[in-house]
């Protein structure tokens, strides 16, 4: 909570210009503990792991979803490697030091972009002249489910089984846009995207009962 409000309150008040581009890692910069940014968990090389900054795509995704809905033109968005509850499937923003979420603003005039949060919600308001009428519509089009691994554990008796991680289901999915103009609707497909499952690993014992033995 702490991450995502410090993200959102460095984009809360950007103006942008027609014709300008917003690019999210410029404008929140590094996720440093010099630039406010705290410990929590990231998605890397498939697993959640813990990072700096971790939860600011919530913010990028959040604003992502906003720019769309006010008709502005993203010009580069790449989804998480594992699928995240917050938001759609095709419509989440992931952010790394490698990956921006950028937009230009195609409308006629400035627009200022204000982001909150308040530990519960992410709220985003874009201010500008009105686009189309646009909405969104998310379609799995594949389940993939996860696959189970065991590993042995010598501080657990044989026999009995514990579970470290409950795995995830990964999936396929597509993300339109619907565009109503002249009374009628168009549909746009926007994103394919694939998302991994996250396997569920099993940990079983491998210790043995002490055998007790007894004078007789």
């Amino acid at each position: 909570a702490h991450n995502i409000s410090t993200a959102a309150g460095y984009i809360n008040g950007t103006v942008l210009e027609p014709g300008e581009t917003f690019s999210f890692n410029d404008i929140v910069g590094k996720r440093t503990e010099e630039n406010g940014f705290k410990t929590a968990y990231i998605i890397q090389d498939g697993e959640f792991v813990e990072g700096i900054g971790g939860g600011v795509c919530q913010v990028s995704s959040t604003l992502y979803n906003a720019v769309l809905l006010a008709d502005l033109t993203i010009t580069r968005v790449q989804a998480h490697s594992l699928p995240v509850s917050y938001v759609a499937p095709s419509f989440d923003a992931m952010v790394s030091s490698g990956s921006d979420f950028r937009f230009v603003n195609t409308l006629s005039a400035p627009i200022t972009i204000n982001m909150t949060a308040d530990g519960k919600y992410v709220r985003c308001d874009i201010y500008g002249v009105a686009g189309r009428k646009v909405s969104r519509r998310s379609e799995t089009i594949e389940i993939i489910p996860c696959e189970v691994v065991y590993r042995d554990d010598e501080n657990m008796l044989f026999g009995e089984e514990s579970v470290e991680s409950a795995g995830m289901q990964g999936l396929r999915s597509k993300g339109y846009l619907e565009y109503e103009t002249g009374g009628k609707v168009v549909t746009k497909l926007i994103r394919t995207d694939f998302y991994a499952p996250q396997n569920r690993v099993v940990l079983r014992g491998t210790k043995q009962k002490d055998e007790v033995s007894e004078d007789q």
